[in-house]
């Protein structure tokens, strides 16, 4: 029995190689792509979309904003010794993590109270009135997202979409060894509601899970579809999924998918560029491509709601350590709420930068409008700090020999939270104050699940506030949150795993 709606898929149609393949001639992947050689950046032969999976041997990010950090601006990154930074007491003066006896103390015993005050794990609420918003969304932890949008016509169940799902204990090839959760998932996978589509951004092992994406295909295989970035289709059909069940998409390239009436609404799906990289099993860096998600859920006579998914994906590398600005110290939640902190005088040019920012952003926002609801990761992955663990979980911060590294230098693959709020202006910048046009909301991902010091919780809350503050955006814990702000004026919240949405 074919799923419930039809899919259209529109595909390149230029015989131009786009500047993100490689072409074999032109491959020089190394191990890990992060710190490879950097591929031959000239064009080779014609390219066809139609054999697309058999010309092209890899891809690359096409931008000079992607830097791959000298082993000079590695060292100069590393921090040792016990985290100090502002950020830390700042997300630790919010009234979530108000307890007298905890005030002002910086003990490893208070700082993991502060962070379990301050995210928290509930229970979801998968209920969803279609009359009551355009859309709802819920936190699974990590990149996971579950989006329900209403049906393409009255009367017809909801459409929902997941992202990047993981409900696994490890994020690994093995569940023995490898980054683990310091928050359980807020349901079983049994739990949530039917799955029409499954989108994964890329093919890391925190995005792609063997043991989640099977037990959502056994759970949902009378509707569900995959849709993914070119050349990871093949994963999903070894695994066990039909082919005709998945769909692989190169950047700018899109599905439409309709009920079987006409007359009735679409759900666009578009395949947006992301500044990352992808690796499975050591030896195939950048194979796969990566990505990012654009939807755009249009019903008659009503404007589309559109949903930016950014994937895991970077914007700027930031070779001076001592990027991003932190708050002066004693800053506080309530300081900031009354204006009484002095903000960095130029948010996007705070020193000399020697690496420019990615402009894939503002031009996704001009090619596709500016979304509504956007998800934008804010922390950096998790392999640095699961190795760390092996001396914090037993030492004093103070003694653990392995370093830190400064948040800006792998900025460009992975945004810091200052980053992240520069993006969400980058997309939501041509919003103006239309009063027809919904204020944006941004909820933080990739952050707060895979954490092993309590520090990481409160730093990410912490730098996320301090950046809005300097920025212009509104931060938030929660929905009402949103309330009182602009039209047009952008909102980015961060959400307790398993907490809704609806807007």
């Amino acid at each position: 029995m074919p799923p419930p709606l039809e899919i259209h898929v529109d595909q390149a149609k230029s015989d131009l190689q786009p500047n993100h393949h490689i072409l074999p001639a032109t491959s020089s992947a190394g191990w890990i792509s992060y710190f490879s050689g950097v591929p031959d950046k000239r064009r080779q032969r014609t390219w066809r979309r139609k054999a697309a999976s058999d010309e092209i041997s890899g891809f690359r990010n096409p931008w000079p904003s992607f830097h791959k950090a000298t082993r000079q601006e590695l060292w100069q990154s590393l921090e040792w010794g016990e985290d100090a930074d502002p950020a830390i007491d700042l997300a630790a003066s919010h009234p979530r993590a108000a307890n007298a006896s905890l005030a002002g103390s910086s003990s490893s015993s208070a700082r993991a109270q502060q962070a379990a005050q301050l995210l928290q794990l509930t229970k979801p609420d998968f209920s969803f009135d279609s009359g009551a918003g355009s859309a709802k969304t819920t936190w699974l932890g990590h990149a996971g997202m579950l989006l329900q949008l209403p049906g393409l016509k009255q009367g017809s169940d909801p459409i929902r979409i997941i992202f990047d799902p993981i409900f696994s204990e490890r994020s690994s090839p093995s569940q023995y060894i490898g980054p683990i959760r310091s928050y359980k998932p807020p349901c079983k996978l049994e739990d949530l509601p039917p799955i029409d589509m499954l989108l994964i951004s890329h093919n890391h092992y925190d995005h792609l899970d063997y043991d989640t994406v099977m037990a959502l295909w056994r759970l949902n295989q009378d509707r569900m579809r995959f849709i993914v970035p070119l050349k990871n289709s093949r994963w999903f059909v070894d695994s066990g999924v039909p082919a005709d069940r998945v769909v692989e998409l190169d950047w700018w390239e899109s599905v439409d998918l309709t009920e079987r009436n006409p007359g009735t609404g679409r759900l666009k799906v578009s395949c947006t560029p992301a500044q990352h990289s992808s690796l499975r099993d050591g030896y195939d860096a950048d194979s796969a491509l990566w990505s990012g998600w654009y939807l755009s859920h249009e019903l008659p006579d009503r404007r589309p709601y559109r949903v930016f998914f950014t994937g895991d994906s970077g914007y700027q590398c930031h070779a001076d350590p001592s990027w991003p600005p932190k708050p002066p110290k004693s800053t506080t939640h309530k300081k900031l709420e009354e204006g009484a902190v002095k903000k960095v005088a130029d948010p996007d040019n705070i020193s000399p930068e020697k690496y420019p920012p990615c402009p894939a952003y503002r031009e996704i926002a001009t090619r596709l409008g500016t979304p509504d609801l956007i998800y934008l990761p804010i922390a950096l992955g998790a392999t640095w700090a699961y190795v760390r663990s092996f001396f914090s979980n037993y030492v004093p911060p103070a003694n653990v020999p392995v370093p830190r590294h400064s948040a800006g230098v792998t900025g460009a693959i992975h945004m810091p939270p200052w980053d992240a709020v520069r993006v969400l202006r980058d997309l939501t910048g041509a919003a103006g104050e239309d009063k027809d046009v919904r204020p944006p909301v941004a909820v933080a991902m990739h952050w707060g699940t895979f954490v092993t010091e309590p520090v990481e919780v409160l730093k990410s809350l912490g730098h996320l506030e301090w950046a809005c503050y300097n920025q212009g955006i509104k931060f938030g814990r929660d929905i009402e949150d949103t309330e009182g702000v602009k039209a047009g004026q952008p909102t980015f919240l961060a959400l307790n795993h398993g907490q809704s949405i609806v807007s």
